[in-house]
């Protein structure tokens, strides 16, 4: 029995020597698993939100309505000594940032399913120019527990710099005296806004 018992003991040695050996079938004690801690960071919702400036804002999908007696005005060129508009711009649908701040019903912020209350916007240029700024009142439903929600905001929007014709050319009509070629100007316009985005 004996002898029995030492022969059990050296086969399962040299098994275990044989694992250890075999690449193919060694499981090592410090492998990590395929999910690390960059992959947990990957898991973050992309553009959950952004910095400009400084401050962070949450990604928002508006659509601008341009109000005014001028139309905003892209493109336009000569024909047959009148003026025609190849591309109007009054309603721009564009990616803007946005920071909110719901008041809810009573509850905790982190209960309610449902809040309503102000919000800014902008639309970021280059080196932190702002193209242009929109305020309203948001309200936002929350989906489940998390912090996901879907809002939708309407309010009013400032474009800084907007594209029209320029002074005394008018849309449909010949060119002033004198003039030859479709002139331009920037000027302040304001419009509608409508926003939604997707954080509580």
């Amino acid at each position: 029995m004996a002898m029995a018992q030492s022969g059990a003991t050296d086969s399962q040695d040299r098994s275990r020597t044989s694992t250890r050996g075999d690449p193919a079938r060694s499981e090592p004690a410090d492998e990590k698993p395929a999910t690390g801690a960059k992959d947990d960071d990957d898991d973050r919702t992309p553009g959950a939100t952004n910095d400009f400036a400084g401050l962070k804002f949450g990604v928002g999908i508006s659509f601008t309505l341009a109000n005014g007696d001028r139309d905003r005005v892209s493109d336009a060129s000569i024909v047959n000594g009148i003026v025609r508009v190849n591309d109007e711009d009054n309603g721009r649908a564009r990616i803007m940032l946005e920071s909110h701040y719901f008041f809810t019903p009573g509850n905790p912020p982190e209960q309610e399913t449902w809040g309503v209350g102000p919000f800014i916007a902008l639309q970021p240029g280059t080196k932190d120019i702002i193209e242009s700024v929109g305020i309203g009142v948001m309200v936002g439903f929350r989906r489940g527990t998390g912090d996901e929600s879907f809002n939708l905001g309407i309010g009013a929007v400032v474009d800084p710099n907007t594209r029209v014709l320029g002074d005394g050319i008018v849309a449909d009509l010949p060119l002033p005296p004198g003039e030859t070629n479709v002139r331009y100007k920037e000027e302040m316009k304001t419009g509608i806004l409508i926003i939604s985005s997707f954080s509580f």
